[in-house]
């Protein structure tokens, strides 16, 4: 089949890109801009790519010459916060309206089908604007009833390389965790390759079998979000050995997919967090404050979103899944992290704090330098360093203005190249004090040892540190 993924560089699309091609499918990806490991046109490197402004394809005709010699379409744009106001009816409503009345018109292909992937929860009177545009997607495309068409509703999707997942392993390596509603909301969390083998089902049902018009794409059991944390934390801590064995009894030869209890049985495992519950009041407060920021997905509709799930609204029986699947069984979430993946949950908020402290470290130690210590202590400092007394006003300024430069630039945005700065400059103030100053050595408070670990993180986070 030649298979058109729209919005396919989010989660869902390009794993469902990969699952396509590895099936013998055409998969075609299509998303405003081509991301790198496309193919380029005329080569075999990667899926093939469209590039195409979804939200600006609001008529039927605009969509016509993308679906010419196309066998089927899946939807997988969404959004979960606005940029601009209108982007969920342009991009929730308007665009797959669009979409699904020129799938209908085209006469070429009569039997093209249509996944479309919307919300659990999504209902035209839903608390939240992002329910209520997703619900409108599925009205316009319940107005095309001719079409092969299914509605797919995930709950919470795992992926190791998604945001929200690497969101929750990173929760999840924590020694405590304070999540609003996280004992009463309620998800059941699939994982993404169930998700991709329910949507290659659908996708080669036989002609003559009976129509799937709405799937909630589940895991095999609901819980609450303190104990998917459990879930993730007892993964990351199993050992890969014989422990880990014995905690999985690998079903028969049909699958290879381990069968774990939906949460672990020792919850007292280290590495799993002790969550509380913050107050639904103050979360709001904060979700208003994080929400100032354009790209934070913390906000007071995300918040209720979370809160309404506690009356089962975004769970469902998991038995479709399971007939789509052929019966096998589907990865429950006790199994879904592994101890490999532990190191880089824990660097997710290590390296951040990390910078967070060392640009706290030099914005104190030029404030410090200039304003709260003595400046003739600090001259005849310099002086033993070599600097003439007549020079060390200016350079005891300089020393401070650097210092808070290299503070507020790791607070405004890291660059790998602060990071060998840092280390230099550290590490030559500590050989010219151990030459001119060598009595700090022996100092209570360890002003030149403490360098040293010091100096060691620096490296680290160094070589830790993608490029930009």
């Amino acid at each position: 089949m030649r298979i058109l993924v729209l919005g396919a560089t989010g989660l869902i699309g390009r794993h469902l890109l990969a699952a396509l091609r590895a099936a013998g499918h055409e998969a075609i990806g299509a998303s405003r801009r081509a991301p790198k490991w496309a193919a380029a046109p005329g080569t075999d490197g990667g899926p093939a790519w469209r590039e195409l402004d979804f939200g600006a394809l609001t008529g039927a005709d605009a969509w016509l010459p993308h679906l010419d010699g196309i066998d089927a379409v899946v939807n997988c744009v969404g959004i979960l916060r606005e940029r601009s106001p209108g982007d969920y009816e342009r991009l929730h409503h308007q665009a797959p309206a669009a979409l699904f009345a020129a799938c209908a018109r085209t006469g070429i292909r009569p039997g093209i089908r249509v996944i479309h992937f919307s919300a659990l929860g999504s209902t035209g009177d839903a608390p939240t604007a992002y329910w209520r545009s997703k619900a409108a997607g599925e009205q316009a495309l319940a107005r095309h009833p001719a079409l092969d068409a299914t509605i797919v509703r995930p709950s919470l999707v795992y992926g190791a390389d998604g945001a929200s997942s690497k969101l929750f392993l990173a929760l999840a390596t924590l020694p405590a965790v304070a999540l609003p509603a996280a004992h009463s909301s309620r998800v059941q969390p699939v994982h993404i390759d169930d998700l991709c083998a329910a949507v290659l089902a659908l996708l080669e049902r036989p002609a003559s079998a009976p129509p799937v018009p709405e799937l909630a794409a589940v895991g095999p059991c609901a819980m609450s979000l303190a104990a998917y944390l459990a879930c993730l934390g007892g993964g990351l801590a199993a050992a890969a050995t014989a422990p880990n064995a014995q905690r999985m009894q690998r079903v028969p030869s049909m699958s290879s997919v381990p069968r774990v209890p939906c949460v672990p049985s020792s919850p007292s495992t280290p590495c799993m967090p002790c969550v509380l519950d913050v107050p639904m009041p103050l979360a709001l407060l904060a979700a208003r404050v994080a929400a100032l920021h354009p790209a934070s997905a913390v906000t007071p509709d995300t918040l209720t979103m979370l809160a309404a799930s506690a009356n089962g609204g975004n769970t469902a029986g998991p038995e479709a899944m399971r007939a789509l699947l052929d019966g096998r069984p589907l990865r429950e979430p006790a199994g879904f992290a592994t101890s490999g993946q532990k190191p880089v949950a824990v660097l997710a908020w290590a390296m951040p704090l990390a910078a967070m402290v060392m640009a706290a470290l030099w914005l104190w130690t030029a404030y410090v330098s200039w304003f709260a210590w003595p400046h003739t202590d600090s001259i005849a400092w310099l002086t033993a360093c070599g600097i003439p007394a007549a020079w060390g006003e200016a350079t005891l300024a300089a020393a401070s203005l650097l210092d808070a430069a290299i503070g507020c630039a790791l607070l405004l945005r890291r660059r790998r190249w602060l990071w060998p700065l840092q280390a230099a400059l550290v590490g030559g103030y500590t050989v010219a004090m151990s030459f001119c100053l060598p009595g700090f050595w022996l100092h209570p408070f360890g002003p030149l040892s403490k360098n040293l670990p010091i100096l060691v993180l620096l490296l680290a986070m160094w070589r830790l540190e993608q490029r930009q």
